[in-house]
């Protein structure tokens, strides 16, 4: 491609400079916790597929969600030496689908979700979002019934939104005046990472930024 022509605008750029030197995007940082081994994690939990792009469904072609308390003889020295501090309240749970119990409160329109973004995770081509006053996914189409404002929780609710943009570009259902989360860590922290991904998209959108005549 050859330019017609090259136009610097001083105050446009010093000010565009200034603007993303001192950009808020990121201003007030998120403290990052404490990493954890992956010896210790459940691969195919229904949080690694929230937040795993790399989430591999040929190994873990399910996901798991229930949870239980394990026993403190149980548990490893470093989660001892860091909940400990509370000893009167700590609690470390694990994946257990035999005696685990839905700790998160995962409802149907969770689930419904989840399977979804599992199977956007197979093959993120496979998936459609058809507008629909149901909510279901149809195993044999891939078809997604869905519609953002019906859905019932703050969890499928931000699925959808993550699904919607990297399925069809769309990010209008997200208002960014208040947030979807309700301030519990699970839907607080995904809407961490559905912001993040937004970011993403909009800063790799091309700019439609003219020659003046």
């Amino acid at each position: 491609m050859v330019l017609a022509s090259t136009i610097l605008v001083p105050e446009l750029q010093k000010w565009f400079h200034s603007f993303v030197k001192e950009s808020s995007v990121n201003r007030y940082a998120v403290p990052m916790p404490i990493d954890i081994g992956d010896v210790y994690l459940t691969p195919d939990s229904f949080i690694s597929l929230l937040f795993n792009d790399e989430y591999d469904t040929v190994i873990y072609p399910q996901y798991k969600y229930l949870y239980k308390q394990e026993s403190i003889s149980c548990w490893p020295t470093f989660v001892l030496t860091r909940l400990m501090i509370y000893p009167t309240c700590s609690r470390y749970l694990v994946i257990d689908e035999s005696e685990g119990t839905n700790v998160f409160n995962l409802q149907q329109d969770d689930l419904t979700l989840l399977d979804a973004l599992l199977q956007f995770r197979t093959d993120s081509t496979s998936v459609t979002i058809i507008d629909s006053a149901i909510t279901l996914l149809d195993s044999t189409t891939n078809i997604l019934y869905a519609t953002y404002g019906n859905l019932s929780t703050y969890l499928s609710k931000l699925i959808f939104l993550y699904l919607d943009l990297e399925i069809n570009s769309n990010f209008s259902n997200y208002d960014n005046t208040s947030l979807v989360s309700n301030g519990d860590p699970l839907t607080t922290l995904y809407e961490f990472y559905l912001i993040d991904k937004y970011f993403e998209f909009m800063t790799l959108r091309e700019s439609d930024i003219t020659t003046f005549d």
